[in-house]
């Protein structure tokens, strides 16, 4: 089966798209490109994600500007590679979240409708809502992939850093039931913008992490931060039960970039 994935974080500097072929739990990567926001969209998509009053309507035309825009994406992709789009079996899109406020309720834009349209192909989407409706946090997603991906006779901690990290636990020899996941804090968004404050503008984040490995770990901090509630107490097995860990709202409100 071949399909393209399509991904935009809560950094909101771009789509992330990619073209894989996938056999049972074997995936092989044929095509990847991030394809930027215009500086007027992200900076529309943030104000939106930040709470400030905004219309219905905005929101609405937002929803389908970003689905053109990931349906670009897809397009340029398939040029740029020489792909042709009837051989791609779907595509799915995960979307530009704008808000998140586990468990009550999520939103993401960028229209499944016109992604199809504009390209032709099928589109599956809106994969977080289904997990809010059944008691979940909504997120992670990236757990069902790593344990297909990742899972072992040993023990396997999986941290991925998007706008907000999250972590995988995979016990030895585990089944899908036995996965543990669940946020764990600020991740790029928070990063992304300490960088391109520090560099006064240079730089946009942090590539390779250069800048944070020459860095030295602040234990005073560190400490401080292990000893959140949140992080202090028992986690709990995702879609089984509601996970501990609850989403920061505050990375959400209103004028964030500028308290950090």
């Amino acid at each position: 089966m071949r399909i393209i994935g399509l991904m935009s974080g809560t950094s909101a500097d771009g789509v992330d798209a990619a073209i894989v072929d996938i056999k049972k739990n074997k995936v092989d990567v044929i095509a990847f490109d991030t394809f930027a926001y215009s500086a007027s969209v992200r900076r529309r998509i943030l104000e939106t994600g930040e709470q400030k009053l905004c219309r219905a309507g905005e929101i609405s035309d937002l929803n389908f500007e970003t689905g053109e825009i990931f349906a670009d994406a897809v397009i340029k992709l398939c040029d740029k590679h020489k792909i042709n789009r009837n051989t791609i079996d779907l595509i799915g899109s995960h979307g530009q979240t704008i808000f998140h406020k586990p468990p009550i309720s999520t939103l993401q834009i960028g229209e499944p409708s016109v992604i199809a349209y504009k390209t032709g192909i099928k589109v599956v989407a809106d994969f977080r809502p289904m997990d809010i409706a059944a008691g979940g946090q909504g997120a992670p997603l990236v757990p069902f992939a790593d344990y297909f991906l990742f899972k072992s006779k040993k023990n396997r901690v999986i941290q991925n850093i998007g706008g907000i990290a999250n972590l995988t636990f995979l016990p030895a020899g585990c089944k899908l039931r036995d996965v543990i996941a669940f946020d764990s804090g600020p991740g790029n968004m928070i990063i992304d913008r300490l960088v391109f404050l520090l560099t006064k503008g240079k730089k946009n984040f942090d590539k390779g992490g250069k800048i944070s490995a020459a860095g030295k770990v602040n234990s005073e901090i560190l400490n401080q931060m292990l000893n959140i509630p949140t992080y202090a107490g028992n986690r709990r097995r995702r879609r089984e039960e509601k996970c501990s860990v609850k989403s920061t709202p505050m990375l959400f409100s209103r004028n964030y970039r500028t308290r950090i």
